[in-house]
């Protein structure tokens, strides 16, 4: 009887001195907090899975502690900050609402994000957990700045418009038909040449210029888009051109004149 009594004693006294769940994942909160990235990953098993949904970079996917601690490496150099409340613990999963901050989203004008943390708890270890950002969080980010994409001219359409050539000063302008003119930049100049030209396969060849005594010449033609408007032409001669002006000219970049 006196040695079931002790054994229940001791049982009583480990789990006293034992971490709660609360405690751990508190303890590995304030450990990532303060940047001690080797004291956070102590408190994850060694095949623990880390998801940020949606993902800050990447898959948002990390295995293990060598792909966590370039996670949480990010995250001290960011002095990234995270705070856990209102958690409920059933069975071996924590939930919690998570809250974070950090100077990248500061930088962005985002005081903080929120989302539900979830995590797979055993043997005194976070063996997973995932991190979901709510949609009020991500509606506080900043439009994405629209990536342009340079492509070679797939019809005439896509050359048709006036093009603004800094390096020139002058304005090229492709009609649907076929033919084109060179505009001046100066108001007092005006035109000062026109002519024809054909298009075919992203190529567009000068036929007719007054300017270039009929000199014809071929260019490949490379038009970026940005939201499928276009920004800017540029161009390549293919073989070469005789009529050094529009060699000059055409070394630059034309951007796309909607005035």
């Amino acid at each position: 009887m006196k040695q079931i009594t002790l054994l229940i004693f001791f049982a009583i006294l480990i789990a006293a001195c034992s971490p709660s769940t609360q405690d751990l994942v508190n303890s590995w909160q304030e450990a990532l907090n303060k940047g001690d990235i080797n004291a956070a990953l102590s408190y994850l098993a060694e095949d623990a899975k880390v998801t940020i949904i949606p993902p800050a970079e990447g898959d948002g996917v990390y295995n293990g502690h060598s792909e966590i601690r370039g996670w949480y490496e990010i995250i001290a150099s960011g002095k990234g900050s995270g705070s856990l409340r209102d958690c409920k613990f059933v069975s071996d999963t924590m939930t919690c609402i998570s809250t974070y901050t950090d100077e990248g989203l500061k930088a962005l004008g985002v005081d903080f994000i929120e989302g539900e943390w979830v995590a797979k708890i055993k043997n005194g270890k976070i063996q997973a957990y995932t991190f979901t950002i709510t949609h009020d969080s991500l509606a506080k980010f900043p439009p994405p700045i629209p990536a342009s994409v340079e492509s070679l001219a797939n019809t005439i359409n896509d050359l048709v418009g006036t093009w603004w050539y800094p390096q020139g000063r002058v304005k090229i302008e492709f009609n649907a038909d076929g033919t084109g003119r060179i505009v001046s930049g100066s108001e007092n100049i005006g035109q000062i040449d026109s002519g024809t030209y054909t298009f075919d396969a992203g190529k567009v060849t000068f036929v007719t210029s007054t300017a270039c005594h009929d000199q014809t010449a071929t260019y490949e033609a490379y038009v970026t888009t940005e939201n499928n408007k276009p920004i800017s032409l540029r161009t390549q001669v293919v073989g070469t051109d005789l009529c050094e002006n529009r060699v000059k000219v055409l070394a630059g970049i034309g951007e796309f004149y909607n005035p």
